[in-house]
């Protein structure tokens, strides 16, 4: 007849436990030959008699004669062992999942080690076993076998049983490493045979209960299914194909040809790292195991043993390995402990079989030198501005977000990753939803364009606090008085942030470009003339941060020091999107001068690194001056914008004075504008401090604000730059 094949592996572990008593009563039959009737010894155990010393020195001489007894025995093993393979093999055909035989197909177990396996499994499916143990232990508080017991019931012969002692003599063996609890292998004051055989608690679970995720690795790994849901990929699908036919013609080469694979990516966050790989292990039908590096333990000993932990994992459930958040084992400055245990997780992933994916927020140069796995580089970039427009457009379509704002205009502005873009719809929804109620307008799906700006804001993390300061865009075109030409430099500026997307992108300049996509711009002219309002015009206007960077955080003594507080700088405005505002530039952008000294030379070196990381910056950078024979023409000749801020004539300063004024402040009727811009040639900064003081001054009075204020304010202001004023300008008041 044809044996059947088994349906669960409960009919699996029954003829198991089958063979195994048929096994232990031949170790019985073999044991009563040499200690006959061990029921009538009431010291068994406790001492050894001299009858029990000779028999023990005797060896395996007395075992090697077989009773009919025992040959009856090791007939019905003979047959169950038959039986069971059988069985096995019709299992097979059927697609029959049976947990010990794929547990031993993916660590690569022998048959001896599957016998082991399922010793230690015997305790944990009929308690009996524990009772048994106990008696062939001569210690009833035993409740599983120990390493000796063990090789004698799985090992058939003497030689068999030598032989398996590597499987736990040696640290790294795949069932010490994977299947059985570290207690076997590390317990002081016991020789190895007298060891307990115990399974580990997860390999217990998953032959017994299902194949999930081990519950003590969350949150730190999830695992994704080929038949889970995933977003399609809308950027970078040149890539999932090349990656996908590298992979395929790299299994399905010689055996002996063929090699491991390992993947280093990097991309900012959101670049679609981790969907890159969902969509390559759906395509090869394999699971996925990311592993977030962030939440793993770092202290030594715990992260080996976690590392050790999400690897059996992978292979139990013989999935693709991602770990994301590398660069969590690349600090700034690593210690002995970071290099330690960065060494040892390269040397666990060196004994993993399977394919690796390392992911990072940045670029890491990687210290691992894989053995016989190849280990292949690519960055995520940020999509171009045509990619990112379409991003924009098909995430606000799915969240159904209805808007008259234009995403060409925003892919400009913000150099945004897919996902960014995807968390700054989902957020400005929800913003404009709050403040449509707020308003009482009911919950409008129309998205706000304050609320979307917010939401973007909030997708960027830098640290240019630390060296910068923000200022709040509090100014218009309409607020600040310029001649028409400088007005319209500006907003010829702004419009090539506005409208990059149409140059770059469709009309094909940026294959053009490998560099200098951003837009710099140079403000010079006079103190108070607006050049600080104007950079908060431009970063209003375009609704972009504005951070002034702080020259005492910048400049430095040091050598090197001042190049690299430039390099943070940009590095965390790349990431933000912000407009970098330097004022008083030429103390740090001098001209270059001769090199006379060392001196000369670092400072020529400062001047051109400078120059290099406005080219790379793809951001707005707005320089500021006063003199601005002062800048180097190299800089001249790379900035896009030079904007000469003119000291204001009488007609302008009258403008500004009328400006200044705020609408509900108490004006006196004397106030002669004309008459202040005719007599007195101060710029529009000192305008400002002059209106301030004279309205506190008639604040302080009770009264409104009369022109006697406003000159008393105005002899102040000069007096700071040690102009006096005669006492017939201002007598009349």
């Amino acid at each position: 007849m044809t044996a059947l094949g088994y349906v669960h592996a409960w009919e699996h572990y029954k003829d198991e436990l089958q063979l195994l008593d048929k096994k232990l009563e031949l170790l019985y039959k073999r044991r009563q030959k040499l200690t006959p009737d061990p029921q009538t010894d009431s010291f068994r155990g406790m001492f050894v008699s001299e009858d029990e010393f000779i028999r023990l020195i005797g060896g395996f001489g007395n075992e090697e004669e077989i009773d009919e007894d025992e040959q009856d025995v090791l007939s019905m093993i003979e047959q169950l062992e038959s039986a069971i393979v059988s069985r096995l093999a019709e299992s097979r055909k059927g697609g029959a999942f049976l947990p010990l035989i794929y547990l031993s197909s993916v660590f690569g177990f022998s048959t001896v080690e599957e016998r082991i396996v399922m010793l230690g499994l015997a305790v944990e499916l009929d308690r009996k076993y524990e009772r048994i143990f106990g008696f062939l232990l001569d210690d009833l508080t035993s409740k599983t076998p120990n390493i000796s017991l063990a090789l004698q019931i799985a090992c058939p012969s003497p030689e068999d049983m030598r032989a398996a002692r590597t499987t736990f003599s040696a640290p790294d063996g795949r069932l010490a490493r994977y299947v059985l609890h570290p207690d076997t292998l590390v317990v002081s004051g016991q020789t190895l045979l007298s060891r307990p055989l115990q399974l580990d608690k997860r390999i217990v679970t998953f032959l017994l209960d299902s194949g999930e995720l081990d519950p003590k690795l969350k949150p730190a790994v999830e695992i994704i299914y080929p038949d889970d849901e995933i977003p399609p990929l809308l950027v970078q699908e040149e890539f999932q194909q090349r990656l996908r036919g590298f992979i395929a013609e790299a299994y399905e080469a010689p055996a002996a040809e063929r090699k491991r694979l390992a993947f280093h990516l990097w991309g900012n966050a959101g670049a679609g790292k981790k969907l890159q790989v969902k969509h390559l292990s759906r395509s090869f039908h394999k699971p996925l195991l990311l592993v977030d590096l962030a939440d793993v333990q770092l202290h030594a000993a715990v992260f080996e043993d976690q590392i050790s932990i999400i690897i059996r994992e992978a292979i139990l459930h013989q999935a693709i390995l991602c770990f994301t958040r590398l660069e969590v084992l690349y600090p700034a400055e690593p210690d002995l402990a970071a290099q330690q245990r960065l060494g040892r997780f390269h040397e666990l992933l060196d004994g993993y079989g399977g394919m690796v994916f390392l992911l990072a927020g940045r670029f890491n140069r990687l210290s691992w030198k894989p053995k016989e796995r190849l280990l292949l580089e690519h960055e995520l970039a940020v999509p171009d501005e045509g990619g990112r427009e379409r991003l924009w457009q098909t995430f606000a379509q799915e969240i159904g977000a209805g808007s008259d704002i234009d995403y060409r205009v925003m892919s400009g502005k913000f150099r945004f990753t897919p996902g960014q873009i995807r968390r700054a719809l989902s957020l400005a929804r929800g913003y404009s939803s709050w403040q449509a109620a707020t308003a009482g307008a009911g919950t409008s799906g129309a998205l706000r364009s304050d609320a979307l700006y917010k939401a973007c804001y909030q997708q960027v993390q830098h640290k240019l606090e630390r060296k910068a300061t923000r200022i709040e865009p509090r100014y218009g075109f309409g607020d600040v008085i310029l001649p028409p030409e400088q007005k319209d430099q500006l907003r010829n500026a702004c419009n090539q942030v506005k409208y990059r997307g149409v140059v770059y992108s469709d009309w094909g300049f940026e294959k053009k470009l490998a560099y200098g996509k951003g837009l710099s711009m140079l403000f010079a002219g006079p103190p108070g003339t607006g050049k600080t309002m104007s950079a908060q015009v431009v970063a209003g206007d375009l609704q972009l941060e504005l951070y002034k960077v702080d020259l005492s955080q910048v400049i430095s003594k040091y050598i090197g020091e001042t190049e690299k507080n430039l390099h943070e700088i940009f590095e965390e405005a790349q990431l933000s999107n912000a407009v970098l505002f330097f004022d008083e530039t030429d103390a740090l952008f001098g001209k270059r001068s001769e090199v006379k000294d060392s001196h000369d030379k670092y400072a020529n070196i400062e001047t051109a690194y400078l120059l290099q990381k406005m080219e790379e910056y793809q951001g707005i950078t707005v320089l500021a001056t006063n003199l601005l024979n002062n800048i180097d023409e190299a800089f001249l000749r790379r900035i896009n914008y030079v904007i000469k801020f003119p000291f204001p004539d009488s007609e302008y300063r009258e403008k500004i004075w009328q400006s200044m004024f705020p609408p509900a402040a108490p004006l006196s009727d004397d106030v002669d504008f004309k008459y202040l811009a005719q007599r007195y040639e101060i710029a529009g900064g000192n305008i400002k401090n002059v209106v301030l003081s004279s309205a506190f001054l008639a604040a302080e009075s009770g009264e409104s604000i009369r022109m006697q204020h406003i000159i008393k304010s105005i002899r102040h202001e000069l007096q700071k730059s040690g102009k006096i004023l005669a006492r017939q300008e201002w007598e009349d008041y």
